[in-house]
């Protein structure tokens, strides 16, 4: 990629992710760290995610925003899950 066009592509591949679950996206950079950890921690990650997402207003606007055909809006929740 010629390098003039970098920042627009990583323009693009930002907006990509700021539109998605900001708490999806936290668990999601953390599972690629625990690359080096046994299988059990990993899974220990991966139910303390599932019991902290699926119980909270965001996991409820994702789901309220698939019911609905719209694009969900996770900017509220955004600050909170900021690493």
């Amino acid at each position: 990629m010629p390098l003039a066009e970098l920042r627009a592509e990583v323009r693009r591949w930002a907006d990509e992710m700021l539109a998605m679950s900001p708490t999806s996206l936290r668990f999601l950079k953390q599972s690629f760290n625990a690359d080096s950890e046994h299988i059990a921690g990993q899974a220990s990650l991966a139910f303390t995610g599932l019991h902290q997402f699926t119980g909270g207003e965001e996991a409820a606007e994702g789901v309220a925003a698939f019911n609905e055909k719209r694009a969900a809006d996770f900017a509220p929740y955004r600050a909170a899950v900021s690493v």
